[in-house]
């Protein structure tokens, strides 16, 4: 590969990363405590590009090529593509390709505990995943009676059965696997991929009951919702 097209290719790695990371689209890809690094990594790319570009030009342009041909050329339309048609965050399509969080419960060996009480005030919004958590683990009985707010997609695995989904990361997309609970007495039809926001009780002991350890909520109410810029939940 010749210095001008490695320098380019510093370049625009350096700018894409910069640019989805100012304009939040970098939130598709990876969590929100990211930002700072990701932002000094684009950063630094473009910094190392403009100094090996102004050396290039101080030596006169002289250039010994390391390699053959203008396949090298091809390594930028990946770069490219990304800075010009960012791909979307994921969605339900992570219900075919991902697989589900499944908490640990107590036959797994594992110990329950007491857990922290809710926020103070009506309805309290939670994560999916940390009401889940809640549901299975805990012995303080915090859910018992709260009604609580949730969000995410609908989603229909089969029958009449309704649930309502997030798409969970610990790092980034490659790690990717959702969280759902039951939703019973929903008082419309919703279709697929919808996103709402819920307000419920907890069915006690629905987590335990359910094979794959997801509570059910008893919808006491709920409206539709925008697609949020924050589209997923974080594992713990």
């Amino acid at each position: 590969m010749r210095r001008e097209t490695e320098n380019l290719l510093l370049l625009l790695v350096g700018a894409t990363v910069l640019v989805i990371t100012l304009n939040g689209s970098y939130l598709r890809y990876v969590k929100a405590g990211l930002y700072p690094f990701l932002l000094a990594a684009g950063a630094g790319f473009v910094l190392l590009a403009l100094i090996a570009i102004g050396r290039d030009i101080r030596r006169g342009g002289r250039d010994v090529p390391h390699g053959h041909g203008r396949a090298p050329w091809l390594l930028l339309v990946p770069v490219a593509a990304l800075l010009l048609i960012a791909p979307p965050a994921l969605g339900s399509e992570v219900l075919v390709t991902g697989s589900a969080v499944r908490p640990a419960g107590p036959g797994d060996g594992a110990a329950q505990r007491a857990l922290p009480p809710l926020r103070a005030g009506e309805a309290p919004r939670l994560q999916i995943v940390d009401l889940v958590h809640r549901a299975v683990w805990d012995t303080s009985g915090s859910l018992a009676g709260r009604e609580v707010r949730i969000s995410g997609f609908v989603a229909r695995p089969g029958g009449p059965e309704v649930d309502l989904v997030r798409v969970v990361i610990s790092c980034c997309v490659a790690d990717a696997r959702y969280v759902y609970v039951h939703l019973a007495g929903l008082p419309e039809a919703v279709e697929d991929d919808a996103w709402i926001e819920v307000r419920g009780f907890v069915e006690p002991g629905s987590a335990r009951r359910d094979p794959e350890l997801a509570p059910t909520v008893r919808v006491a109410g709920f409206h539709r919702i925008e697609v949020p810029e924050m589209r997923y939940e974080y594992a713990r």
